[in-house]
C-alpha cells in the first residue's frame, strides 16, 4: 500500500496539489480576513459589478438616489405601466377664436379711408367686425411692421425708410382702434407705410 503510493507521488502531482493548496487558501483568507467597509467604489471596477453579483431584491428605494431614476432606465412594462387612459377630449374652442384682422396702410392717401384716422405719424385702424360694425380689439395682440403698401393697384407702392414702428390700443367716438405711430431713423416722428394684424 505504502509502496504504491509512493510510487503515485510525482513532482507533478505534489506541485499541483500545493497551488490548489494556496489557492483555497488565499479565497478563505480573502473572503474571512477583509476588515468591514474594505472595499468601496476605489476598488471596484467600472462595470465590475453586475446584476448576477447581486441578490434578489438586494437594491431598494432606499439605495436610489431620488430623481436618478428616468423612463428610459425603466423596462417596456413598467413605462407601460405608469401610462394612465387617455383623457375625454376637451371642448371645441369659441366660434370666431384666433381670427387675424389685417390691414395694409399706405402711410399718405388715407385721410378719407373710413377704417383709418391718420393725423401726421399717429394712425388709428379700426377693424370690422363681422357682424358688422367695429371690432372690439381690446383684448387682441397687435402685431405691426413697415412695409411696401401700394397706393392702388395701378401704382408702384411706398417703400419705408429705416425707422420703427409702434402700436397699442386706444378707443374714442369710432371705437376701438390699433393706436399705431411711425417714425423715421432718427426716431422723429414720420409717416411710414405699414402692415398691421390683431389676432382675436
Amino acid at each position: 500500500m505504502g509502496s504504491r503510493l509512493r510510487s503515485k507521488l510525482t513532482y507533478a502531482n505534489i506541485t499541483a496539489s500545493l497551488a490548489l493548496f494556496v489557492a483555497l487558501g488565499g479565497t478563505g483568507y480573502a473572503a474571512t480576513q477583509l476588515p468591514r467597509n474594505s472595499v468601496g467604489t476605489k476598488q471596484i471596477r467600472t462595470n465590475g459589478v453586475g446584476a448576477s453579483e447581486l441578490r434578489s431584491s438586494a437594491v431598494t428605494s432606499r439605495d436610489i438616489r431620488d430623481r436618478t431614476i428616468s423612463a428610459r432606465d425603466m423596462s417596456s412594462s413598467a413605462r407601460r405601466a405608469l401610462t394612465g387612459p387617455a383623457g375625454p377630449a376637451g371642448p371645441s374652442g369659441p366660434a370666431g377664436s384666433a381670427t387675424d384682422y389685417r390691414a395694409a396702410i399706405n402711410g399718405v392717401d388715407l385721410l378719407n379711408r373710413s377704417d383709418t384716422r391718420v393725423n401726421g405719424n399717429e394712425y388709428r385702424v379700426y377693424f370690422e367686425a363681422k357682424a358688422g360694425g367695429v371690432k372690439d380689439v381690446a383684448s387682441c395682440a397687435f402685431n405691426a411692421t413697415l412695409a411696401a403698401v401700394p397706393a392702388n393697384p395701378s401704382e408702384p407702392p411706398f417703400e419705408p425708410e429705416a425707422g420703427r414702428i409702434t402700436v397699442g390700443f386706444v378707443k374714442d367716438d369710432k371705437g376701438p382702434a390699433a393706436l399705431v405711430r411711425t417714425y423715421g431713423a432718427d426716431g422723429s416722428p414720420k409717416p411710414q407705410p405699414f402692415h398691421i394684424t390683431a389676432s382675436c
